[in-house]
Parts: structure tokens; sequence; C-alpha cells
């Protein structure tokens, strides 16, 4: 399908920005629609020459003919508590959709590792994760994050009537390419923290383990799974044994650990003159801002991502943050 009718919510964001970006130039003759929060989203939006709709993803009544129009929904608007019954809605039209069409339009929702976050005090954990667990997903409590929304995409993925994959996103780093949000969370956070009180930190011991991926090769990642759903639907109904998530793709690449990702960002701002000391110091983890994390969220890289051809592109998280604080 070379010109699918495209639903996105969260285009104005980073990561949805920066997939935007990228499915204009892939698929160009594609009817695209956005959901923003306000007009000010709507605004940012606007030289792309889209059409964009002003809503909340509590409208429910607002969603249903949206998605039942698209081939494709495309859900980047992840809040990190509640949005359930939106993301049931995406599921439930897109289904409508399916029946009225005979035809298995796409959904590709965005989650993210805070699901499986554990630790504390910037202890390294021993813990490997790989999105082929299939069991231990389903095993999750309903109190991590995302994942009572990445529950209803698996069942989704199990029932098998629309093509439906979970994203999940460890570390962001890059600049975004949209009209938008062009930041990630976790490094402004740490810059931000830096500047404020004229050092660099890390939490406790700064041996936390992440995964970590560029934001450009993280939007190609979304594009060649959207690929593959629009060429092969009939591959794309996940097994029956794993419930659905085998549906599930860890968008990672790489690792790292916070405290010399944090030192070196101390570095660059005080070769800046933005802090009063190189390197970074270390505090605890209540003393933190937002986004600074003490714990563990790591996972080995996917086999799923990898099948599709999926490979590094884009700069390497310290390389970027050279660039970005030269």
């Amino acid at each position: 399908m070379s010109s699918p009718s495209i639903f996105i919510l969260g285009a104005a964001g980073y990561i949805g920005g920066t997939v935007l970006t990228d499915l204009l130039k892939t698929y160009p003759a594609s009817t695209i629609t956005t959901l923003a929060r306000n007009e000010s989203k709507a605004a940012l939006l606007m030289p792309l020459g889209i059409h964009t709709v002003v809503g909340s993803l509590d409208d429910l009544a607002l969603l249903a003919p949206l998605v039942e129009a698209a081939d494709v929904v495309l859900n980047f608007a992840v809040p990190f508590g509640g949005g359930d019954a939106a993301i049931q809605a995406l599921v439930d039209g897109l289904e409508v959709r399916a029946r009225k069409t005979s035809t298995k339009p796409v959904l590709l929702q965005t989650s993210g590792t805070g699901s499986i976050l554990y630790g504390a005090d910037g202890v390294r954990g021993t813990d490997v994760w790989r999105d082929s667990d299939h069991a231990r997903w389903a095993a999750l409590p309903d109190s991590a994050y995302f994942h009572t929304g990445d529950k209803i995409i698996a069942a989704a993925a199990a029932r098998g009537i629309i093509s439906a994959y979970i994203i999940m996103s460890p570390t962001v780093y890059g600049p975004g390419t949209g009209l938008g949000n062009k930041l990630s969370l976790q490094v402004p956070a740490y810059v931000r923290y830096a500047k404020r009180t004229g050092r660099a930190a890390y939490i406790g011991a700064g041996d936390n383990l992440w995964g970590n991926v560029h934001v450009s090769d993280l939007s190609t990642l979304y594009l060649l799974v959207l690929a593959h759903a629009l060429a092969s639907p009939a591959e794309t109904t996940a097994s029956a044994e794993s419930a659905g998530w085998s549906n599930l793709i860890y968008g990672g690449l790489n690792e790292h650990t916070w405290g010399p990702i944090v030192s070196l960002i101390g570095d660059r701002l005080y070769a800046r003159g933005e802090v009063a000391q190189p390197g970074a110091v270390s505090i605890n983890e209540g003393d933190a801002d937002g986004y600074m994390f003490g714990g563990n969220s790591f996972m080995a890289p996917s086999e799923k991502a990898k099948a599709l051809g999926w490979r590094q592109k884009a700069p390497g998280f310290e390389e970027a943050i050279k660039l970005a604080l030269a």
C-alpha cells in the first residue's frame, strides 16, 4: 500500500514528530490526519499541510470516526498513567474498519522500558529482559508503567483482526526532526539540573544500566514495522503461545550506565562555562529531578527488529552529547 490513510496521535511530540517527518518522505501520497491537544500544538503542524484535529484523548466520540477512517494509526501520546480507554478506542475503531473493509489496518503503539524499571541508588542490576520473554511480559503487574495499555495491544495482536504492535523504547537521544518538541526527556533533565545547581549529578553509584537509541534510528524502526505490516498482513498476527506479546518489539540498540554519561555532560557544560566544575557528583535519589533515575531499565537487542533489517545509522549516545554540547 503506497498511499495509506494515516492517523497520528502525538505528532507534535519528540518521537512522533520525527516519525511524521520520515512518513512524509516515505509515503508522500498518503493522507495524514493528526490529533493535537490544543490550538498551539495544531499551529506547529500547519506548515506541513496535513489535516489536524484539536481534541483530547479522553474524547472517545471524537476519536472513533478518525480511527475508523484510517488504514494506519500511530500512537505516540502515551501518558505514564491512564489513557487506557483511548488505547482501547483505537483498537475498537480499527477492528470496526477491518470488518467493514475486509482489510487489516495497522496500529503501532509507543511504550517504554520504564515498565521494567528495577533497583535503586545507581546500583547496577544483573537482570536482562528480552522482547522474546513473552511469559514475563504477560506476568508484569498492572502497576508497571505502560503495562495496562500494552496489554490491550497484546490482546489485539492475539486476535489478529488488525496488525497491532508495541514498540518499546529505552533512553531516546538526539535532536528530533519534527516541527514541535525536538528534545528528549532524560538528557535535558540532567542538563537542567546541572545548570540549576552548578554541577552535573548522577544518582548513587551511577552504575545503573539502561538501553539507548537515537531518535532517527527509532523512527526508522517504526517505518520498518509499518512497511512489514502493510506488505505482509497475513504474517502480523501474534503467535498463539505468546498471548499477543510476540508483537512487542524493543527499540533500543546500545547500552549505557548513567555515571559516565552524566560526567560527560558535566565536562561539556564546564567547557562552555555553564557549570562551576567539570565531571559529575553523586546525589541521593530523593534529591534528583524528574527523569533522573537510579534504577535499571535494560533489554537485550531485539532479534525481531534485526530480522526487519534494523541497524544503527545515527551517532552513538556519547557522540550525540558532544555534538549537542559542542
